[in-house]
């Protein structure tokens, strides 16, 4: 066998490995003798046909195996031969293979980093706790009032007006409409909402001047629906079958009772409780990012080049696809390709030390993730798919890697819980203003 080196990194190398023919010949002439005694082949005893027949019919069926495991072993005696330690499992890329021919084999190898971690003892953390004021939860009950939009039906036959709900009969012949806007019964419409199935409709629909049982044709641009560039107007009939009015909401007994409540003081309670969750869940976001942004400063060690290279060959191209469908963030529109290039570049090399890091961590204090967990964080996730859920359990059974996207985030977790439970903690109490300006500054890009 000769090997070649091709390339050097940081923390990473790549070769070509030649293996001479003989060697996976011998390989596949065992795995025939092994074979010949259990084969049946038309004109011969069972277990008695001659191996070249019995190669030329099998060969291909013990081939795949066959090369796989003499290049495993090959890689093996590399990794050996140059005492190299692999951080991730080396990539393995069979790059030719002809008959009488080398076999030519590519392996890309991440080796593993050096890291001394900083004693926790002496990290500084911030726990926060926010403190809502009377005020403010007074201001989300009236919100929450204000969004319950009721509505009845109008006692005079009278124009449609800009809050009204409407119900009507939508339909179109052009060809270029698509299948499901083509005719429409019983299409509500809330003339002001921001949220129209076509742009405008509930405008148009009031400028005409409907009253229920008119019909009118309007022109709409269906350029969303179509994915295009451009306006495209098309000619649709619009009849209108009912209007209805907003009413003041009230909490009436209907209400309480079709939401499990007892009383209007409960709802009140229960909207102050989700109001302060919702807080809590924003605040343990920034307090992880800013944990995350001690380990980063407080820790430097060489990054593997061959997994800081696939990072950001990710990000960018989730991102041409992002620019290409028009679904770029508004402040990486204002970058040229450089600067992005730059600003992915410094995001890349901060998830991998970052990952790198929490996966030591765990190794060093044997941090794991037991079968409970894994199934409990199986159950969560799924559960964010109504209806699914047997599917996606499923899924996960079917499909052993992918229970990492699960595993994953567990694990972090209690890596997180680890460093903070020996950390110096400072517990800071916050306002509304506060958060809210901490927030910003947390998650500032241009930072980062």
């Amino acid at each position: 066998m000769s090997i070649k080196e091709i390339k050097s990194g940081t923390l990473y190398k790549e070769y070509e490995l030649k293996i001479p023919y003989e060697e996976i010949n011998q390989i596949i002439e065992l795995k025939i003798n092994e074979i010949i005694p259990t084969v049946s082949i038309p004109g011969f005893r069972k277990g008695k046909a001659p191996a070249n027949i019995v190669r030329k019919k099998y060969e291909s069926n013990v081939l795949s195996e066959a090369v796989e495991n003499l290049v495993q072993t090959k890689t093996k005696d590399l990794l050996d031969k140059k005492n190299l330690k692999p951080f991730t499992q080396p990539k393995i890329n069979l790059k030719k293979y002809e008959k009488n021919q080398p076999i030519e084999v590519e392996i890309k190898i991440d080796l593993e980093p050096e890291i001394k971690l900083k004693d926790f003892k002496q990290l500084n953390v911030n726990k926060y706790e926010i403190k809502l004021d009377k005020s403010i939860i007074e201001k989300n009950y009236n919100d929450f009032l204000n969004s319950q939009k009721k509505y009845s039906k109008i006692s005079n036959n009278r124009e449609v007006k800009n809050s009204d709900k409407i119900l009507i009969n939508l339909s179109s012949n052009d060809e270029a409409v698509p299948d499901f806007l083509k005719t429409q019964k019983n299409l509500p419409i809330i003339i002001d909402s921001e949220y129209q199935i076509l742009p405008d409709i509930g405008l148009k629909i009031k400028e005409k001047k409907l009253k229920k049982g008119q019909k009118k044709k309007i022109k709409l641009d269906v350029s969303k629906s179509l994915k295009l560039n451009e306006k495209k107007m098309i000619d649709f009939e619009i009849e209108v079958i009912e209007i209805e009015e907003p009413v003041p909401f009230k909490v009436d007994k209907e209400f309480l009772e079709k939401n499990n409540l007892k009383s209007e003081e409960e709802l009140e309670k229960n909207l102050e409780i989700n109001l302060k969750s919702q807080f809590e869940s924003g605040l343990k976001q920034i307090e992880k990012k800013e944990l995350m942004d001690t380990l980063d400063k407080e820790h430097k060690f060489d990054l593997p080049q061959g997994i800081l290279d696939q990072e950001f060959h990710d990000i960018w191209h989730r991102l041409e696809h992002a620019k290409k469908d028009g679904k770029l963030d508004e402040d990486d529109k204002k970058l040229s390709d450089d600067q992005l290039k730059k600003r992915y570049e410094k995001i890349s090399e901060r998830r991998v030390k970052l990952a790198i890091l929490l996966q030591y961590i765990a190794k060093e204090s044997k941090i794991t993730v037991d079968e409970k967990e894994i199934s409990n964080g199986m159950m969560a996730y799924a559960s964010q798919y109504p209806g699914q859920e047997k599917q996606i359990i499923e899924y996960f059974k079917k499909n052993p890697s992918a229970i990492d996207t699960v595993r994953g985030p567990i694990l972090e977790e209690k890596v997180i819980e680890t460093v903070i439970s020996a950390a110096n903690v400072n517990k800071i109490i916050v306002s509304k203003d506060d958060y809210e300006k901490l927030e910003k500054k947390t998650f500032d890009v241009k930072k980062g």
